[in-house]
């Protein structure tokens, strides 16, 4: 019916899962667009037919009242942010919105009652600890990020959702004559540690980082590499930890032993050490073992230890107690490990609670189909807005036998 590069007008119906906004015109056709509010008129440009009529908004012809002015200047060019046309209160909707639509669609007669409300984020803006930026290769001022689906780059001076020192990094690159290849990361902490890689001049180095993080009245400090992973938004770190805290502290469950598997550089493992006889973490990554490792050390923690190697290898040999913890990579857990996790607890009976923290949806609910066809039920899910101006959540999953 429609052919590339033409404009149609359509109406906004939703928001669906990875922020894509699904439209219908007048004769009852669907185009998917971006960067759109539901109810709203617009006029879409074209730019695929297959599978589905894919478009560009090119003119709002009629806004909702909810619309506002983006807070970055890239919005909508850069593939970065999706949400910034809405108030925050508003994305804190969507993306529930989406949450629940993806639970009732993927998993059979599920309650979705047990899915709480967005845990906003303290800061909405500047809150991004590490940001990999790309350079263009024929001209090597150009730096930013790539247009959504394509292999543009879109030159930025500033990145409203990374930290104040990130832009500052950003600005000082660009005077370099050591000059980055194709990317370079940058990570800042707020203690006002700033690195980036790949340049070494008198301000930058290639180094690993030392971040602080506050709970109520527990504080530890985190060498992180490069390579290492560590959660992007400082600021909701505490409230992040706080949560996984308090499910441990309610539950009547034996805590003479805690599992971490997936453990980094040991950030969960160290907030909940108060809380077990004895923490015992699982990491692949050698950079984040030997990294864990060093903060055991600099924080003079008694009762963690940290092993390196692949979690679907060790679990079975591994000693299990009542709670295990989980914040695997965007891939999920392996199979293996739930099956095995299943295999314990019908031989042992346990673990008996499994606290599963996600930065993907898809892949936890996958994976909590498996833990309830293993007998597991899902008490309670809550999302937490890891990743404001975007469509992304973390999610931490309380399971229960």
């Amino acid at each position: 019916m429609f052919n590339k590069y033409d404009e149609v007008i359509v109406r906004v119906q939703e928001i669906l899962k990875e922020a894509l906004c699904e439209c219908i015109t007048e004769d009852g056709v669907k185009v998917y667009t971006r960067y759109a509010i539901p109810g709203e008129i617009v006029k879409v440009k074209i730019f695929s037919t297959r599978p589905y009529y894919y478009g560009d908004v090119v003119e709002v012809i009629s806004p909702s009242s909810l619309r506002v002015q983006p807070a970055c200047k890239y919005f909508g060019q850069c593939g970065g942010c999706d949400l910034q046309m809405l108030p925050y209160q508003e994305q804190l909707k969507v993306k529930k919105h989406i949450l629940l639509k993806e639970f009732q669609k993927e998993i059979d007669g599920f309650d979705l009652s047990v899915i709480g409300d967005v845990v906003p984020s303290p800061k909405e803006l500047n809150y991004r600890n590490s940001v990999m930026f790309r350079v263009d290769p024929k001209r090597r001022r150009r730096i930013g990020f790539l247009k959504r689906d394509t292999n543009i780059l879109i030159d930025i001076d500033e990145c409203k959702i990374s930290s104040e020192l990130i832009n500052y990094a950003l600005k000082k690159v660009r005077e370099q004559k050591n000059f980055p290849p194709h990317v370079f990361k940058v990570r800042s902490t707020t203690t006002g540690d700033l690195v980036v890689n790949q340049i070494e001049t008198e301000e930058f180095e290639d180094r690993d980082v030392i971040e602080k993080v506050r709970v109520d009245d527990i504080e530890f400090y985190f060498k992180i590499s490069r390579e290492s992973f560590f959660q992007v938004n400082s600021y909701m770190i505490p409230v992040w930890l706080s949560h996984i805290r308090e499910e441990i502290k309610r539950s009547d469950c034996d805590k003479s032993l805690g599992l971490d598997l997936y453990a980094g550089v040991g950030l969960i493992s160290f907030f909940v050490s108060d809380l077990f006889d004895k923490v015992i973490g699982v990491e692949i990554s050698r950079t984040s073992v030997r990294n864990a490792r060093e903060n055991i050390e600099m924080n003079n923690i008694k009762n963690v230890e940290v092993l390196e190697g692949d979690v679907a290898k060790y679990i079975d040999s591994m000693p299990v107690g009542d709670i295990v913890i989980i914040d695997p990579s965007r891939n999920g857990i392996e199979e293996r490990v739930i099956s095995s996790i299943g295999e314990r607890h019908s031989r042992e009976g346990k673990p008996r609670k499994i606290i599963y923290s996600s930065c993907n949806y898809e892949t936890m609910i996958r994976d909590l189909k498996l833990f309830i066809s293993l007998g597991y039920e899902v008490e309670k899910v809550t999302p937490f807005d890891m990743f404001p101006q975007t469509h992304h959540l973390e999610l931490v999953a309380v399971l229960s036998d």
